[in-house]
């Protein structure tokens, strides 16, 4: 593990905390500001990184900000127009009646250009950027980034990386974040301005209905090569590459949902996590999903993690692909080829200078015979020439539900 993404630490009325009442004190529940700096240096000494989500297209109405039930001591937008505050937010008929994100009053929207907000979150010398990323923070990933301006993010990077060149910006987008557009803008995420990585939603989606019978290997082929050939490489390479997370269903309920048992749905989970561990770009954990943790959407996705109670198979599992993926830099770094074999399995190569990798997988319940193809491009590499000068081509019994990793 290299790196800790933590979902929003900052004060706030609700359990999620996307509904943020001080963005500059720690949630009392959580610890304090000094907490958080000891979290890390001692992350740091470990040569771990700790990344903030950060919430910036709102606050929350129970908040210094907005102060909607008067429970803060600072006058806020809500109480009066006086308030420094006031010019955040966008009152139709005030104070009653003001923009929330998704309607929602309990989030009231902020304007991201806003001189006052500008200076508060990035511009001043105590600012929240700066103040946490001086405390030990390494980067941030940008909640909903789809509603925040292009010129907010621009400004937010140059302020990162000025603070810290090393800092790294990952935004929330559902969506192939190269042509994505939204509120009738094409977003600029990948002009080399604005996101360093996206969250991977489009790759999830895509191993997810491949291993649940939904689509064939065709369908998952043109649809990574679409990302692939949208994306920058710098942008493919560093996106955050998820299985699970707080706004979607346990992985591990997900298949079980699909299959009958419990064994072949932790067979059908293996796969993706294969599939996961081996691909270009950062593998992301969602607390739980190593330990089989179960749950719906939300607030069932959001369970405490199981101390104690963990299923050790699939934990055991996740240690062993993951030593796998940090025991060899083509993992990481090396190219990456996709190819298309049969309806059922799907593989790619991962390569560099000195070996090829090919992962192989096989989502069918049935044993299937795959013939691997040949690759001219690929046969000067040491790894795969050895493969090939052995058989000319490779035949391999890919058991059911299997994922098959050859390296040479």
């Amino acid at each position: 593990m290299s790196t800790i993404y933590l979902n929003p630490i900052f004060e706030a009325p609700s359990n999620h905390r996307y509904d943020t009442s001080n963005y500059k004190r720690i949630d009392p529940i959580l610890g304090d500001n000094d907490d958080f700096e000891r979290l890390c240096s001692i992350a740091k000494d470990l040569e771990i990184k700790i990344i903030l989500d950060g919430v910036f297209s709102h606050t929350g109405d129970d908040s210094v900000y907005f102060n909607r039930y008067g429970n803060f001591n600072e006058i806020g937008a809500y109480q009066s127009k006086e308030s420094k505050y006031y010019s955040w937010y966008q009152f139709d008929q005030y104070p009653n009646k003001y923009k929330g994100w998704w309607d929602i009053d309990e989030m009231p929207n902020v304007s991201e250009l806003n001189d006052s907000y500008l200076d508060y979150m990035m511009r001043d010398d105590d600012s929240v950027i700066t103040n946490w990323m001086k405390k030990g923070a390494m980067g941030w990933r940008l909640d909903v980034a789809d509603e925040l301006p292009d010129e907010f993010i621009k400004l937010l990077k140059k302020k990162i990386k000025r603070l810290n060149p090393d800092s790294v910006l990952i935004g929330e987008v559902w969506e192939d974040a190269s042509n994505k557009i939204s509120y009738g803008l094409r977003r600029e995420y990948f002009y080399g301005e604005e996101l360093d990585s996206v969250t991977n939603y489009p790759l999830r989606n895509i191993m997810i209905d491949f291993i649940t019978n939904k689509v064939n290997a065709s369908k998952v082929h043109s649809s990574i090569m679409n990302l692939y050939e949208n994306y920058p490489r710098e942008n493919f390479y560093s996106c955050l590459n998820l299985i699970g997370g707080h706004d979607v269903a346990r992985i591990l309920t997900i298949m079980e949902n699909k299959y009958e048992n419990v064994e072949t749905s932790i067979k059908a989970l293996k796969l993706i996590i294969i599939f996961q561990m081996t691909f270009p770009g950062v593998p992301c954990i969602y607390y739980g999903d190593e330990a089989g943790l179960r749950g719906s959407t939300d607030p069932h996705n959001r369970k405490t993690y199981p101390w104690g109670n963990e299923n050790k198979e699939i934990l055991n599992f996740y240690k062993e692909m993951i030593k796998l993926r940090n025991s060899d830099d083509v993992f990481v770094n090396g190219d990456f080829h996709s190819l298309y074999i049969t309806d059922d399995i799907y593989a790619f190569t991962r390569s560099n200078d000195k070996k090829m990798v090919l992962i192989a997988i096989n989502k069918s319940l049935e044993q299937k015979t795959c013939k691997l193809p040949f690759m001219e491009d690929e046969l000067v590499l040491e790894s795969m020439s050895w493969i090939i000068k052995e058989k000319l081509s490779i035949i391999r019994n890919c058991q059911a539900d299997s994922g098959y990793i050859p390296q040479g």
